[in-house]
């Protein structure tokens, strides 16, 4: 595996734990279709999340946050529709959220979460 996705599976692998500690429910991880892949998808109470995780060990290219241009955040949008598609369980809503991950060169990762983004 390469450094670079080694990194963004550690950003995955915090994120998904920080948000079971929130209490919420990972239902899936990478979870492909034809049109992309979605990192995290979990249940806060009863609405769907698909979480984008951008993860980076420096802000030289700028914060992970600002990795998720508009191009990005469209397809975001295609690919949780499509994953709704794909479910026979019912949630009241679904929602897409990004958590960028810093992480520094000592210390915990610093998480940025952004709900509902549009």
């Amino acid at each position: 595996m390469a450094a670079k996705d080694e990194v963004g599976r550690h950003g995955e692998d915090v994120v998904a734990r920080a948000l079971e500690e929130q209490g919420w429910e990972v239902l899936a991880r990478n979870w492909r279709c034809p049109i992309g892949e979605i990192d995290i998808v979990a249940r806060d109470g009863a609405d769907a999340v698909t979480v984008e995780v951008k993860t980076r060990r420096s802000a030289t290219f700028g914060s992970p946050l600002e990795a998720v241009t508009p191009v990005k955040r469209a397809r975001l949008r295609r690919l949780a529709g499509a994953w709704l598609a794909s479910q026979e369980r019912h949630f009241d809503g679904i929602r897409i959220d990004v958590v960028g991950v810093t992480l520094p060169p000592a210390g915990a990762a610093i998480l940025t979460h952004v709900r509902g983004i549009e």
